[in-house]
């Protein structure tokens, strides 16, 4: 077996990674309850337009006041989600402990020393003036 079977599997893995982080959002977006509800009205409609005309079955399905038994798992499901995270306690940041700088240099090959004040010369210029226009 040559690198063939490798990058076969690399590219495997990569989107297999990819599937699990699109469903990972997708669940913490809650659209899996979206995708629940969609399939409970899909099955209304379908019962319903069997029983009735188009209209009055479009109207019984959306009205809300004949729910399905999914329709209902649904709900508590969306309700049971919300309490939870309503119980979570709030965590503000109120500011950082620390400050980092980064200074970005040019490359300076191995051995040559840097002047002391080096960072110091990166912004002894002033700006412009008048500052420079954007065409």
């Amino acid at each position: 077996m040559g690198n063939g079977g490798l990058a076969s599997n690399a590219h495997l893995f990569k989107r297999a990674a990819k599937i699990v982080v699109v469903f990972a959002v997708a669940l913490s977006l809650g659209l899996h309850w979206a995708l629940l509800q969609s399939v409970a009205w899909t099955g209304m409609l379908v019962t319903y337009a069997q029983q009735t005309s188009l209209r009055d079955a479009l109207t019984k399905t959306f009205d809300g006041k004949n729910p399905c038994r999914l329709c209902k798992l649904v709900q508590a499901g969306q309700q049971a989600e919300h309490d939870k995270a309503s119980l979570l306690p709030l965590v503000k940041i109120e500011s950082m402990p620390c400050a980092i700088a980064f200074v970005l240099a040019p490359p300076v090959s191995a051995g040559v020393p840097l002047p002391p004040d080096f960072a110091a010369s990166l912004r002894a210029e002033s700006p412009p003036s008048p500052p420079p226009r954007v065409a």
